[in-house]
Parts: structure tokens; sequence; C-alpha cells
């Protein structure tokens, strides 16, 4: 297919999310030039806001929705929120909202990120999410006269939820099927120790269950894990994550099996003119290898919106790939946890403890590194901001590594390397 000039040919560039990845999306496009009409089409009724302000500063009462606004550069878009896409028409070039309206384009970004799965568990209503800001102001209303809450998902969000719920002096209990915390987030290392850290500060754990069922009692719940122990609380928190967004895109006729599937350089495989970005995304990060990944942090989010827009605008030529190194934040506990890269379980491990003789590591200071091919791939540290940005520049200045991607339709259940390395773990001198 020969391609336009884009900036040319484009009237009208409908987005359709008003997250992270769309608003990045919009502001790249103008920063490269695009003069035409930008379109941003949400769900919610509140403009972009900062996401991760849901499970921090609104449930502790610190900051208010209005307090969460999203900073951004907003000339000349034109906001239609509060409409759910609910039908994607690639041949007429048109999304159908929940409103009744219909929106045509001639170059879309699909930017929908995740929608909230209520757990099978959760049978009757009353079970707390916390995927929006309507969820967290619920949650904050919830929590101000409870006692004790019980929060099903030990990952990022629900260890977030925890340290909130403790420092409002309410207790709390934390279940997850693993045996440490933030293990797919962290890894095994750091989520051993910031786990003895949560447990230090009072935390109840049940690792290594699951929920069967959960039910009201009296004025509160009463959840059964797998072992049949029951737990009453007043509230019930599930941040057991989400899917993407899709629903309204299943009759386009392209692959929404593992989300939206793209190419390298993120235009929607199967549709013209159509690009996608942020957690509704998958495509081959051809930094790691072909295979479909996903990067649905905030951060890494920004970057595929950018990326998405660039690829859109693209002149004759190949745009290129879209390459991200994911990497977030996050604070909680005393602790400011760092991740940079791809954290390998076939790799080679490297520990780093800032003050070896100190017993409480995560406090003290903690790097680790995950190697592949003697290469860093992947970084995580807690309380050593410092060493964690000279290794993740570094990192990130590292040039691409020569991949190409696979012919499309990728395959997704075939291991990057066909010879699988054991693990080889080494504890470096402390740095302190």
């Amino acid at each position: 297919m020969t391609r336009r000039n884009r900036r040319a040919d484009y009237g009208r560039i409908l987005i359709v999310g008003t997250g992270r990845a769309g608003v990045a999306a919009a502001e790249e496009l103008r920063r490269q030039g695009y003069p035409g009409e930008i379109a941003m089409v949400g769900a919610e009724k509140e403009g972009p806001y900062d996401r991760p302000s849901c499970s921090k500063g609104i449930l502790t009462g610190h900051k208010r929705p209005q307090d969460t606004r999203m900073p951004f550069h907003d000339e000349d878009l034109t906001w239609y929120l509060g409409r759910r896409a609910v039908d994607l028409d690639p041949d007429n070039r048109r999304v159908e909202t929940d409103t009744g309206e219909s929106f045509a384009y001639d170059g879309l970004v699909i930017a929908t990120g995740s929608s909230p799965s209520m757990p099978k568990w959760a049978a009757e209503p009353g079970v707390h999410l916390l995927h929006n800001l309507e969820h967290a102001w619920s949650l904050r209303r919830a929590l101000r006269d409870a006692e004790r809450v019980i929060i099903v998902g030990g990952g990022i969000t629900g260890s977030e939820v925890a340290s909130a719920v403790r420092s409002m002096a309410r207790n709390c209990v934390v279940i997850d099927s693993k045996q440490q915390v933030m293990v797919r987030a962290l890894g095994e290392e750091v989520g051993n120790h910031v786990t003895d850290v949560m447990r230090g500060e009072g935390v109840d754990f049940r690792l290594g269950h699951r929920v069967a069922s959960a039910n009201r009692f009296r004025d509160g719940w009463m959840v059964q894990l797998d072992d049949g122990e029951n737990l009453v609380g007043d509230v019930v928190v599930a941040t057991t994550g989400g899917r993407p967004d899709t629903a309204w895109l299943e009759n386009a006729g392209i692959d929404l099996s593992k989300g939206v599937v793209c190419d390298e350089s993120l235009r929607v495989v199967g549709l013209e003119d159509v690009v996608a970005c942020g957690a509704v995304a998958t495509w081959p990060n051809l930094r790691y290898g072909p295979q479909l990944r996903k990067a649905e942090h905030w951060i890494s989010s920004l970057e595929q919106g950018r990326g998405a827009a660039r690829t859109l605008l693209a002149e004759d030529g190949d745009p290129g790939p879209v390459t991200v190194i994911p990497r977030f934040w996050t604070e909680q506990w005393g602790l400011r946890i760092q991740v940079c890269g791809e954290l390998v379980p076939d790799g080679e491990v490297s520990i780093s403890e800032m003050k070896r003789h100190r017993r409480d590591t995560a406090r003290a200071g903690v790097v680790v590194g995950y190697h592949r091919d003697d290469r860093l791939v992947g970084l995580v540290s807690v309380n050593a901001a410092h060493a964690f940005t000279s290794l993740a520049r570094a990192m990130i200045a590292t040039p691409l590594p020569a991949v190409q991607a696979t012919p499309m339709p990728l395959q997704t259940d075939k291991p990057l390397n066909t010879e699988i390395a054991e693990p080889a773990r080494r504890r470096l001198a402390s740095v302190a």
C-alpha cells in the first residue's frame, strides 16, 4: 500500500479515550504540526485526570477530585465527554457512542485503556473497585466509618490501598494467591522485602489463598477463602486488575485476543489509518523481541501515545518502530519503589544492598538488576533513587538491539529464546 502525505489527507483525527495515552497522542499531533481537527471522545464525564491519584491522595483525603486534573496543552481540541464508544465501522470510518451519536474520522487513535472486571466471587453488589475517580471517591466515603478493610489483590494498587488504610488507623487484611505482594511488578526479591515491611506496619496477610465467596453479613461482609477460613470486614476492595476495553471493537474484524493487536509501529493490524496505544494495545516492542507485549503504566502510555501519533502522521516510507522501556514508581510505607525495563524470569539476577548491616533491607535501600546475555534489561530499586537513576539512564541510552518483527499475525505462544538458561543469582558487594 502506498502511503500518502497524512498531514494533508486528514481533516479530522478522532481519539477515543481521554486518559494518559489519548491526551499524549493529541499533544504530539499538534507538536508534529497537524493542523486539522482533533476530536476527543471519552466515556468519563470528567476531563483528563491523574489516575494514579485514585489509590493515593483521594483515599487519604489529601486530594479532592478537582486536584487530580491532568495538566495538558488543550489548544484547539474538541471534547466529547461522557460518551462511551460502542461500535467501530471501519468501512465508513465512523465510531458510534452510547448517546446515539456517530463520529466520523479520517485517522483514528484507539486509546480506551482497560475496563475493570468484577471478580466471579463478588456475587452481591457493594464490593468496591478502584479503577477510576468515581470508584475512588466512593471508597473514600466508605472508609470513613470502616474499622476493618479486606483487600483482595496484593499488586501495586492493592498495596497502595493498604498503605492508605493503615495511614487512617484502620485495620486491613490483604489476600493474594502469591506468597509475596507485587511479585509480578517487582519480582520475588523485592516483593519479599516489601511484604516484610507491610507486615511490620500491621497488615494482616492471607497469602497463597484465593477468595471463594463474599457475602453481606449484618452491617459488613463475610469473605470465605479457598481453605474454608471466614474473614469479617466492613469494606471489601477488589484490586484484581482489568482487561483491555475492546468490547466496542468486536465488529471491526480485528484480532482482540490479547487486546488490540498492532504492528511494531502501533498500526492496528487489519485496519487502515488506525493506531492504538496505552493499556488497550499489544504490539511487538522490538527492544525486547518480536513477541506481543503490553505496556500499561503511566509513563509507557504517554510514550506510546506520542509514538502512535507520529505513526499516524508518517508520510511516505516507514515510520519506524515504537519502542518503550517500561518504567514506573510508587511511594508507600515510607518506601520509594522504582522499576525500569523488563524483569525477565530466565535471566541473571544481581542484588545490591545499600547498607548490608541493617536488617530492614527495603528501608535501608536495595537495587535488583535483571540481566540477559550480560546486558542489563530490568531494574528495581527501593529507597535507592540515586543508584536507580544512574543505572536507568544507562539502560535507556543503550542502542536498540537488531530485532526484526515477526510477520503478522504474530504468534504469542512461542518463547522468545529457544534455550532458557537456568537463573544465575549473585549477590554484589554493598554500595553504601
